[in-house]
């Protein structure tokens, strides 16, 4: 019997059976379509994660006081701090400002608005991007003048005023201690997240002011509260933000006395990604047990399957067939129970994966590769477990499988 005859004849029995081939299939089709469900979604998060760094920047880093240790006066960064990183980093990063930022509140016709003020220069978009609709962003003479203009978002434009065409009105900001006035100069479009309001709470719109604005209204002298900066690609952020919380040491006489602490986009991806990845990892390794459970399933059938056909296998013994022939017709009947059982699964995880995708608002990730792993996996289950049943069937002896009733 060649290898045609026997998927043929596997095909047939498989037929002939269909629910309990079914039925034997469904271990595999739900440890496929698990596994591919958990992969592709755990992929696709990813994906939605670093798309929302790209967005946010993935250059941009911070360096500040460190809180947690005991601070006197000489550690304070100040305003010449960023004058010394510039002309030692100049080349390093795009752009570089004092971290400034205040919460306020806005009044409208029907509500309090809460707000975020964020001190900007004429370079702020490279740290932090900003989609310009209307109007102009910051320019260095509005921070030298400290000019009390203002860019703000169409959505908050649209609350306050009900329309959009907003540039030179006038917004009242209340701080808490004062409450300081605003012409708005550009209107911008606050960038759809990737994943998201992922914390269900309500999101706080921004409006971007001259930064030495904000540290007038503040009254902030040389004292800074931190560095804001966007890193250039393909300069490696971190040994680059460690060599400068170095020259801050040097700058405050207090070196290696970890009063500064830095963060960078960069490594917060790499972070996130890693956290995923092992989840991803374990959730599919757990998904792969039923794996071995349908596999198991497939053993177990095929099992059944050589005790029922015991005569048809004496019969062919007796007219001629080898061991091997036996071997090969069972191991093929496995092989096709699993493989089918394997399309299915992928279909349904595809099928899943992107309905959830899409209920969770993240964009599915179906990779060709983890495609093909499934299939052979199942495949391989397919023969792993089809191997001791047609080994079996091959080792019956003829004249005892003719008198099987």
């Amino acid at each position: 019997m060649n290898f045609l005859e026997s998927v043929q004849v596997a095909m047939n029995a498989i037929w002939v059976n269909k629910m309990r081939s079914l039925l034997t299939m469904l271990g595999i089709i739900i440890g496929i379509s698990s596994v591919i469900t958990v992969v592709t979604l755990g992929q696709g998060s990813q994906s939605a994660i670093d798309k929302e760094f790209e967005q946010f920047g993935t250059g941009r880093a911070y360096i500040g006081t460190n809180w947690r240790e005991t601070l006197t006066q000489k550690d304070y960064l100040t305003t010449s701090d960023i004058e010394a990183l510039k002309n030692a980093f100049g080349d390093k990063f795009d752009a570089i400002i004092q971290s400034l930022e205040e919460s306020g509140k806005i009044k409208s016709k029907n509500e309090i608005i809460k707000v975020s003020l964020v001190g900007g220069n004429e370079n702020y978009d490279k740290i932090e991007k900003v989609n310009m609709i209307n109007g102009r962003y910051l320019t260095n003479s509005d921070v030298k003048a400290k000019r009390s203009v203002a860019i703000i978002d169409n959505e908050t434009s649209m609350d306050i005023f009900g329309r959009s065409n907003v540039l030179g009105e006038n917004i009242m900001v209340d701080m808490g201690y004062t409450k300081t006035s605003f012409v708005i100069v550009g209107l911008y479009e606050e960038p759809k997240s990737n994943l998201g309001n992922m914390g269900g709470g309500e999101k706080t719109p921004k409006i971007f002011v001259p930064v030495s604005t904000l540290a007038k209204v503040r009254g902030m002298g040389e004292h800074i509260w931190g560095i804001d900066l966007s890193i250039k690609k393909g300069i490696d952020a971190n040994s680059t933000i460690e060599k400068m919380i170095k020259l801050l040491e040097r700058r405050h006489g207090n070196d290696g006395e970890n009063k500064y602490r830095s963060y960078t986009a960069e490594g917060e991806m790499e972070s996130v990604n890693k956290v995923t990845g092992v989840i991803t990892a374990v959730v599919s390794a757990i998904a792969a047990i039923s794996l071995v459970v349908g596999g198991i399933g497939v053993m177990n059938i095929m099992l059944v399957s050589v005790t029922e056909r015991t005569r048809e296998i004496g019969i062919r013994k007796a007219i001629g067939a080898k061991r091997k022939d036996i071997l090969l017709q069972f191991l093929v009947e496995s092989i096709i129970v699993s493989g089918i059982g394997g399309v299915i699964g992928t279909l349904l995880g595809i099928g899943i994966s992107i309905i959830i995708a899409n209920f969770i608002k993240i964009p599915p990730s179906v990779s060709i590769s983890t495609i093909a792993i499934a299939w052979i996996f199942s495949a391989g289950v397919g023969v792993f477990f089809g191997i001791y049943p047609a080994n079996k069937a091959s080792k019956l002896d003829p004249i005892e499988a003719l008198r099987y009733e």
